[in-house]
């Protein structure tokens, strides 16, 4: 069954409070600096009982130094996946397969037309599937109807690949990077169609920090609670 995680940069606090409001799993927001600490972020995970996925930096200078931290961290939580943007994989996927072959590199769509969508599902070894991207950059805001129409033949075809997902709560028009419980008939309907299609891992209500908040967190878990109990579900 997948997990709902949520999503910051690894601090105590921020540990403490997705831990209160119920959350089981959480992606990690790294960059250069965090890279450089990673020893005490280990030791800091490893107190609490998440499931673990890394956020690549999105981008500036990234050291060797800060690739082979990069992959101690994944390796030391047994992380689900390591999520990365298009050009931070095209300059470092070499580099950092050649740390460890058996990375699950997923990468992000972004701003993407259908046909480089398309193109960035066949061609990518592993995929991020950020929802919310798909719906206002790829989509324009779309009919609800037709974004499941895509989701679902995104999953029929690359469900396989796919490593990972970002789920904000976005509708048509409204700010990125809110409450996935700002929405919660895209999420039922998206996580059903993950869980049909086998898919296991991490789905992020990727939150922009004034969201970080008890209340917010807990509203996320209670509304991924009634979707566990949903007669939608079923086994593929």
């Amino acid at each position: 069954m997948l997990t709902l995680a949520t999503k910051f940069k690894p601090r105590q606090q921020a540990f403490e409070t997705a831990l209160a409001a119920g959350f089981q799993a959480v992606e990690f927001w790294l960059d250069s600096e965090l890279l450089g600490h990673v020893d005490e972020i280990a030791d800091l995970a490893s107190n609490y009982p998440f499931r673990y996925a890394l956020h690549f930096p999105n981008g500036g200078p990234i050291s060797d130094d800060a690739l082979r931290s990069a992959v101690k961290l994944y390796q030391c939580l047994n992380c689900t996946a390591m999520v990365i943007h298009q050009p931070m994989f095209d300059r470092h996927q070499g580099a950092l397969l050649k740390l460890d072959p058996k990375l699950d590199l997923a990468i992000e769509n972004h701003v993407l037309d259908l046909d480089r969508f398309e193109q960035w599902a066949e061609r990518s070894p592993g995929l991020t599937l950020d929802v919310e991207h798909l719906w206002k950059f790829t989509l324009h805001d779309a009919p609800f109807a037709t974004l499941m129409d895509h989701v679902e033949r995104f999953l029929v075809k690359h469900a396989g690949k796919l490593q990972h997902v970002h789920l904000p709560g976005y509708q048509p028009g409204g700010e990125e990077h809110q409450p996935v419980h700002y929405n919660e008939e895209l999420a039922t309907e998206v996580m059903t169609r993950l869980a049909n299609h086998g898919f296991s891992k991490l789905v992020v209500s990727e939150l922009d920090s004034p969201f970080q908040s008890h209340d917010f967190l807990k509203k996320d878990v209670e509304m991924f609670n009634r979707w566990k109990q949903s007669p939608k579900l079923t086994t593929v």
